[in-house]
């Protein structure tokens, strides 16, 4: 599965509609959720960077693996898909799958961040 152009706008559109749908939130209480998981994504993809650059495969498997769960609470396996490819490698030791797991979840998820781009 290829991860929707953040460009588009799909993938916020995507997650407001599966809080809604799936959570059965209203706009507000989407959008407040939203806030909250974006606040975690942002963490969660900077600490996957530092364990990555740090050769840290064990904390890149924790990163990774709580990327899975906040993405599939959000509605996006496809993106899930790939953190859990990034945990499965990085607990073999393999951390190159995480770096570049990391740069494209960045991307993809830059438009849910708070501050529009993948943590620096």
């Amino acid at each position: 599965m290829r991860p929707q152009d953040p460009q588009n706008g799909k993938t916020l559109g995507r997650v407001m509609a599966f809080l809604q749908d799936a959570h059965f939130l209203t706009p507000d209480e989407a959008a407040q959720a939203l806030a909250v998981a974006a606040e975690v994504l942002g963490q969660a993809l900077a600490r996957l960077e530092k364990a990555a650059g740090a050769g840290d495969a064990g904390a890149c498997a924790e990163a990774a693996h709580g990327l899975k769960g906040n993405l599939l609470n959000l509605g996006l396996p496809d993106l899930a898909a790939l953190a859990e490819e990034a945990f499965a490698k990085a607990r073999r030791g393999d951390l190159d799958p995480a770096r570049a797991a990391g740069r494209t979840l960045g991307t993809a998820l830059a438009p849910l961040l708070p501050d529009g781009r993948p943590p620096a």
